[in-house]
């Protein structure tokens, strides 16, 4: 059963007693954390075989009065790309079954501002959501120091993206484009092409279980979440492998207006639907891209529809 707890005041206490009482696992993902409220209850529970791992903001404060390093405590400061901008989020996940999350930093400071924070349990779909942006933001911290962005002629950010097309015929055959786009004015050139079989099976993206069909808990969310990140795995995997042009962003062509096509017969919506991203990137990819029906965005959409 769901229940939601709703905390203003004596906020560290309650975040404290939580940590306290954890059996497996402590996911933190702070802007800022105050290593001598916190690292103390982090190592007692690390050493008593909870997995601990915690990520923050790149920055002097955390590096000088965060958390201690080693310890069984895995630690990962965050560097963004903008220097104006912050891994500002504010959640912990506890036991995969407790969600704390709101505006209250975990900084010996905070507890003097207006704060508050919201305890969640059980709602293994939620926690699901975070538990994905905690691995998305670990695998950022990787790929940080790895990537750069690439520049159009017109100045604005560039990135290489694969467009996969419908399976077709006896042996699920699928055209892969590959096209590099630029952020801000659409400018697309087309970088290459190359066809595949049961392309999606390889994936784990086609005949995948449906755990809408089990009583969802947390341990089918684990299961489900398990087979998400290996679908990402497999396809990052995919691309990398293959030599010359880098992929930044992998994609599918969707319809936006099925029911409206059969019921009023309008005419056919169609978007670039991202379904994976080079986490460097994340904040210069759009999750969607529309179709600008007589621009460079539609050439794409036109050789996938």
């Amino acid at each position: 059963m769901i229940a939601t707890e709703t905390y203003f005041e004596d906020i560290q206490y309650h975040i404290l007693r939580n940590i306290r009482n954890a059996k497996e696992s402590v996911r933190i993902c702070v802007a800022w954390i105050s290593g001598d409220i916190y690292n103390k209850e982090l190592k007692k529970i690390a050493s008593e075989g909870v997995k601990v791992e915690v990520i923050y903001n790149d920055d002097t404060t955390n590096n000088n009065y965060g958390i201690d390093s080693g310890y069984n405590i895995d630690s990962y400061p965050v560097s963004t790309r903008l220097s104006s901008a912050f891994m500002h989020n504010k959640f912990c996940i506890i036991d995969n079954q407790i969600l704390i999350t709101g505006s209250y930093n975990w900084s010996r400071k905070a507890g003097d501002s207006f704060e508050n924070i919201v305890v969640i349990r059980n709602d293994f779909k939620l926690i699901k959501d975070y538990l994905h942006e905690f691995y998305d933001l670990i695998a950022y911290y990787h790929a940080y120091k790895n990537s750069y962005i690439l520049k159009c002629p017109c100045r604005s950010n560039l990135f290489n993206l694969a467009v996969i097309g419908q399976e077709n015929g006896l042996y699920d055959e699928s055209k892969i484009d590959i096209w590099s786009v630029c952020v801000k004015n659409h400018h697309v050139s087309h970088l290459g092409e190359e066809y595949t079989q049961h392309l999606r099976g390889y994936l784990g993206l086609k005949d995948a279980p449906d755990w809408n069909d089990f009583p969802y808990n947390k341990y089918s969310m684990e299961g489900e979440f398990l087979q998400e990140r290996n679908q990402v795995e497999s396809l990052q995997k995919y691309f990398n492998q293959k030599e010359g042009i880098p992929v930044h962003a992998i994609a599918e062509i969707g319809c936006t207006n099925w029911n409206e096509q059969i019921e009023y017969g309008d005419d056919p919506e169609y978007i670039i639907s991202i379904i994976w991203r080079d986490m460097y990137f994340r904040k210069i990819i759009p999750e969607t891209i529309f179709d600008d029906h007589f621009g460079n965005i539609n050439r794409i959409i036109s050789m996938h529809v």
